[in-house]
């Protein structure tokens, strides 16, 4: 329910109308594993905020299996936490998407702490650093890379399929292609 009401908040965000605020002081319910689609009647606690989740951490690129939104499993890229990453439609570094607190206190970017960053075995597609807005943000084949704070456990892609900020958030695969 709470994954359901931030990508509800996300969704506003995005067309610039508030759904809600968080609450502080409430704790986070566990275990729903309800489409992230999901229709929200409950705002999101300050421990369930995406926003917590959603800072920006050097990472290195790997590949790892997770689950969709749909139910399938799916080999793609994942950080060091085993986190899926994502990439939005659309966006590129010459016409970025996501690129403000509306959209990356969501949909964290996948940074870097060199200019050359370092990946995992089975990672084939070109990955670079982006320099903008004080960010070393990491692009596989141009398009910049993204962890979803409504991922809140290693092995899931809540995000994958979701649709905001101008395109749809879709997981990535090793070779740098979005995941149909």
């Amino acid at each position: 329910m709470c994954i359901a009401a931030a990508v509800a908040l996300a969704t506003a965000a995005c067309s610039g109308q508030a759904t809600g605020t968080a609450s502080s002081g409430s704790t986070a319910s566990s275990g729903s594993t309800a489409s992230a689609a999901a229709t929200a009647s409950a705002e999101p606690s300050a421990t369930d905020s995406p926003t917590a989740a959603a800072k920006p951490v050097p990472t290195v690129l790997t590949v790892g299996t997770v689950t969709l939104t749909s139910g399938g499993k799916k080999s793609v890229l994942v950080n060091d936490k085993g986190r899926a990453v994502y990439l939005l439609t659309g966006d590129t570094t010459g016409k970025p998407r996501c690129v403000k607190d509306g959209c990356t206190s969501f949909w964290a970017p996948v940074t870097s702490s060199t200019a050359t960053p370092k990946t995992g075995s089975g990672v084939t597609g070109k990955v670079a650093v982006w320099h903008h807005d004080g960010i070393d943000q990491q692009t596989i084949d141009g398009h910049p890379l993204y962890t979803f704070g409504g991922d809140k456990s290693d092995g899931t892609a809540r995000g994958h399929g979701l649709s905001s900020f101008g395109g749809t958030w879709k997981a990535v695969t090793a070779s740098g292609e979005a995941v149909k």
